[in-house]
């Protein structure tokens, strides 16, 4: 029920936004560096893509709301006694963003900071575990939960390159605050660089 209540509030907000008439909307793509905490053994990050859209609604000269859906590539390595696995684990991502935009309006060059909540849908993803007798192989949804909820908190800056479009450059850290584990405990860590174009519409 609570996974249910969750993505039910995102889509509205997006339904919210999409039926303005001032938002602007265009495609995204990124790379992740992403990490998982609080799991045995030594950690290191794998590298992974992310791609969707962008959606931003403003009515404020500084303040407007963002919502992206992407699919992003994410995961660990682990190392423990021996022993080395790579888990992949793909999600469909529904940042929603509290955005503040610097400069003015007629401004060509705007930074922005932004934050807010971030629901993941897990996607699918395979998680292999070398050992000195082969390598074993693991569908990562039976590994790990289905919803991942967490923050993101994030930088960048809009340039207009011509009228009612924007080049949109972005530097976001996602902080997961749901336990993603099936069994033991786990934490998503996520750091991505994400380019874009959006229209006014």
């Amino acid at each position: 029920m609570k996974n249910l209540l969750l993505t039910s509030a995102f889509v509205l907000c997006g339904i919210s936004i999409a039926n303005s008439q001032e938002f602007s909307l265009g495609p995204t793509l990124g790379i992740n560096n992403s990490w998982i905490e609080d799991i045995p053994g030594d950690t290191k990050s794998l590298i992974g893509l992310n791609a969707g859209i962008t959606l931003v609604y403003s009515t404020e000269e500084h303040w407007g709301i963002g919502l992206d859906l992407k699919f992003s590539g994410e995961g660990v390595k682990t190392e423990l006694r021996g022993e080395t696995a790579n888990s992949r684990i793909n999600y469909v991502r529904a940042p929603l963003k509290i955005i503040y935009f610097f400069n003015e309006f007629g401004n060509d060059f705007r930074p922005k900071i932004y934050l807010g909540p971030s629901l993941g849908i897990l996607a699918g993803g395979e998680t292999e575990v070398i050992l000195p007798a082969g390598t074993a192989k693991f569908d990562s949804k039976d590994l790990y939960e289905d919803v991942d909820f967490g923050l993101t908190f994030g930088t960048g800056f809009n340039y207009r390159v011509a009228p009612g479009t924007w080049l949109n450059v972005d530097l976001a850290y996602g902080h997961g605050i749901s336990d993603i584990a099936k069994n033991g405990e786990a934490y998503n860590r996520t750091l991505s660089l994400n380019v874009g174009v959006a229209w006014g519409l």
